[in-house]
């Protein structure tokens, strides 16, 4: 079984972000740059949406990348306490997001897994028709 080693943020829980203070309480060890394959979009209300993806070809950046950070924890118990405070805050149980450990790719080349929140590919064609994607895989401009 493979285990998380981190989280990825991509959205308003990054640095400048709306959400960046919650993230702050959760006493992350630290962050750095990172890339999760997928495809990014930005929702009409506002927020962005993850679909992960197959690792392309070709390392970050680049087509195929959704960019972000990884943000590390001491020990699994202070990730696990991260992420029960973070569920709700993303509406897991609803349904309006998932939790997945995916592969993650950090800025020096290192891959990891790493928890991140994601609408999964059967929701593709809706956010296609009503979303706008972000070619560039990164929201921070919408920061």
């Amino acid at each position: 079984m493979v285990e998380a080693d981190g989280l990825f943020v991509y959205g308003p829980l990054r640095a400048g972000g709306s959400q960046h203070a919650w993230l702050q309480r959760t006493q992350p060890e630290g962050s750095t740059r990172a890339w999760m394959p997928g495809r990014l979009f930005h929702l009409p209300e506002g927020h962005p949406a993850l679909v992960p993806g197959p690792e392309p070809p070709a390392p970050p950046p680049g087509p195929g990348w959704v960019v972000g950070d990884f943000v590390g924890y001491g020990d699994p118990a202070d990730l696990e306490a991260a992420l029960a405070d973070l569920d709700p805050l993303q509406g897991v149980e609803e349904g309006r997001f998932s939790r997945a450990l995916l592969p993650v790719v950090l800025e020096l080349g290192h891959h990891y897994h790493a928890w991140a929140y994601v609408f999964h590919v059967e929701r593709l064609p809706r956010l296609e028709r009503g979303a706008t994607e972000v070619l560039s895989g990164d929201w921070g401009p919408y920061l």
